[in-house]
């Protein structure tokens, strides 16, 4: 193994430095109702939450 090429890793890291992830939050549209005026949020497509791009990666 060449340790020029090791990366420090810390706990909870699984992917490698630079890879985009994504998790879930409160769509900010709705408020998370997943309704506007009794229709389907056209973001959160009625779920109440949306996609968003987080951390540094």
């Amino acid at each position: 193994m060449d340790r020029d090429k090791l990366i420090e890793r810390k706990p909870g890291d699984e992917t490698e430095p630079g890879t985009k992830q994504s998790g879930e939050a409160t769509c900010p549209r709705c408020g998370g109702s997943g309704k506007i005026d009794d229709e389907p949020c056209p973001d959160c497509k009625g779920s109440g939450t949306v996609n968003v791009i987080v951390g540094d990666a």
